[in-house]
Formats: C-alpha cells, structure tokens, sequence
C-alpha cells in the first residue's frame, strides 16, 4: 500500500481560510494525500468570532491549535504574535514531520511556515506569490515567503513572471488561478429571504444593498480612525442598506472598531463580527456594491459581476478587472462613486461584462494534483540563487 502524502495546511484568519477552503477540501477527497491542520492566530479570537468553528464544522482535521493573537494596536503587536506562532509551529511540525507545507498569502502565519519549512528541510507550497499590494506591509511579506519556499501556485500571469523575476526556477512555478473563486462556484445560493432570517437583518431585492469590507493599511496605522468613520459617515449619508464585516485584527484594527461601535446603532447599518462563508458568499451575490478595501473585490468580485468601490491605498496597484473604482479618502468622491456604481445604467452594464483575470473556479483541484504527484528529491529543497 503507497502512504498517502501528508500535508500540513497552516491557517490564521478568516479571510485566508475562506480562500483556502476549497483547497483544503481537493486535498482530503485526493486519493495518495492527507490532510492536516495547524489553526492558529484570529481564529482562536472571541473578538474576530472564533472562526475555528467553522473549521471544524467544516470537518478538516485539525492537529494543534497555536494561540498567537497579540490584540493589541501598537506596530509591535503583529511582529510580538508572529514570534509566538513560530515557535509553536516550531514544536507541532516537529511532531507531525509533514511531506508538505502548504500556506497562502503574506500574512504571520505565511512567514513563519515558510521559515519553519525552511529551516527542517520540509517543502513549502505557496499559494499567491508574485501578487501585489501597494502600500502595506503584505507586499514585502508576501515576496519573503516566496524566497523561503519551494513550491509556487500563483493566480495570475501577472504573477507568474513577477516570481519568475525574484530569480525562481520555472519548474518550481504553477499558474493555477486563485482557488477563492473556487468557493463562489460551490456554494449554495440563498434567496433574499433566507439570507435575511440567516443573518437576522432584512435584505429586499428591490432595493440596493452595500456590504462593506475596510481593514488597516500597515503603514497608515494612526488614521485608521479618521478613515473608517470617513466610510461610515457615507453610509449614513447615503442611507444604503449596509452589511459591515469587522475589519482584520491587524495594528489599527481596534481603533476602526471605535468608529464601528459609533455608527453599529444606525438603522440601514448591520454590524457582524464574522460573516460565515455561506452568507458571505450569498451577500456578494446580492449585493449592489462591494465597498471598502477587501481583496474580495479585486479577486471574487469580478466572477460576480459585482462594482467595487476601493477607498485608499489597499490594493492599487494590483491586477484587477474593470469592476473597480479606486478612490482616495475622501467623503465626496467615495459617494459619487457608490453612486456610479449603484445606479448608472452604463456602468452596470459594462461591469457585468467584466472578465476576471484570476482563472475559472477549477483551482483547488490543480493544486491538489501537483501536490500529490510532484517530485520531492533533494532537487526541490535544493535553491538556486538567481
């Protein structure tokens, strides 16, 4: 009998995992791969909604849970977790000896796998190298874990040759699309009324509907305030029916939940601390407008055929459909974009025959294959410098 190939998924916030799930899913149902868990970071949170439960409803197997969430604002606070995180990963993968390390993204849990793989001579499979955010720290980050890993599954062309540039050999290299979209496809769609009596706020067809999604940019820590209640003063201008997503526990983060908790009373405003996938889902394909900063709008977005109103530097600079309008923080520019986006015929009609860049919803399934048959000789862990 041939023993299945181990590998251990590394996951640390909400966001991360439901880009991820699908993977995770193409890897238990693979016939010569296991599946294991590492949950770390904001999922173990009661303040970010303790998503670990959706993990484990959602059935993966779950080895170790590191407990790593510095919930603080101060710079140091992510930097302090991620030192906790390391050496608990140290301890777990040290006692599992995985095949394979699979992370995505460029966040602490992406660091310090790459790190941990590095260092024991594991392989590390990283899922969307070579995309760029302009203006945070996620940029600088997400380029690290390139350089610490072996293995390569990036989402667009884009990228591809952004990696191939970093000096990588191209056998290492997979443009396999980005597996969020693989989520959109499969799950469920919900009516109107299901969604409402799900999420207990009431959504009506007939009318348009905001779902807004704003985290901190790492290197604007101290307006994080300023610029979420900037948003949030639209929303009541507008008096848009709004569904708000707690930003990321990023530095920063406390201080856009004090501008939260002054406009959470507004009647067209519903506030949640976690949106489950399956309404989050149901509520992008709803809704008329995606507003805020969330990578949700430049990478799921556009499959939905869904405008995008992107405030402040979170994103500029990285491959996107024409769904999106990019604007700065300003109350003015921000309402006559939502405006565009939500009401002008032309817009809408020329977003709804927008083209995504990031593939075709078959992603999960190409890495779960070339996880399962590629080689792993010394020649994978051997890194040749450009």
């Amino acid at each position: 009998m041939i023993k299945k190939r181990n590998i251990l998924g590394v996951t640390g916030i909400r966001s991360e995992y439901d880009i991820m799930s699908s993977v995770f899913e193409a890897i238990s149902e693979h016939f010569d791969l296991e599946l294991q868990l590492v949950v770390t970071g904001a999922h173990l949170s009661n303040a970010y909604g303790e998503t670990i439960n959706e993990i484990k409803s959602d059935g993966f197997k779950i080895v170790d849970e590191v407990e790593s969430l510095i919930n603080g604002d101060r710079d140091s606070s992510r930097v302090t977790g991620l030192a906790v995180q390391l050496q608990g990963l140290i301890q777990t993968v040290s006692r599992i000896r995985p095949d394979i390390l699979l992370v995505l993204g460029d966040r602490e849990e992406s660091i310090t796998t790459a790190l941990v793989g590095t260092y024991m001579n594991i392989p590390v499979a990283h899922i969307s190298g070579g995309d760029r955010a302009i203006g945070n720290i996620d940029d600088q980050i997400r380029h690290a874990v390139t350089k610490l890993s072996h293995l390569h599954f990036v989402t667009n062309k884009e990228s591809e040759q952004r990696v191939l540039n970093l000096g990588e050999q191209k056998f290492r290299v997979f443009n396999v699309g980005n597996p969020g979209l693989d989520r959109l496809i499969n799950v469920p769609k919900m009516n109107s009324s299901e969604l409402s009596e799900s999420i207990n706020f009431y959504i009506d067809n007939n009318e348009p509907l905001i779902l807004l999604i704003q985290h901190v940019i790492s290197t604007e820590i101290d307006q994080a305030y300023e610029q979420m209640k900037t948003t949030l003063e639209v929303v009541k201008e507008l008096g848009i029916k709004t569904v708000l997503s707690y930003p990321n526990s990023d530095a920063g983060g406390q201080q856009m939940i004090r501008a939260i908790k002054e406009f959470e009373s507004l009647p067209n405003l519903y506030v949640a601390k976690n949106i489950p996938r399956l309404e989050f889902v149901n509520l992008m394909r709803h809704a008329t407008c995606l507003l805020g900063n969330s990578s949700a709008g430049i990478i799921e977005a556009p499959t939905l055929k869904l405008p995008v109103v992107n405030i402040g530097n979170r994103q500029k600079g990285r491959l996107h459909a024409n769904n999106v309008q990019f604007v700065p923080h300003d109350k003015n520019q921000i309402i006559n974009a939502i405006k565009l986006a939500a009401f002008d015929v032309d817009y809408r009609k020329s977003v709804s025959s927008c083209i995504n860049p990031y593939g075709d919803g078959e992603s999960s399934i190409r890495i779960a294959n070339i996880l399962a048959t590629v080689s792993l000789d010394k020649k994978i862990l051997t890194i040749v410098a450009p």
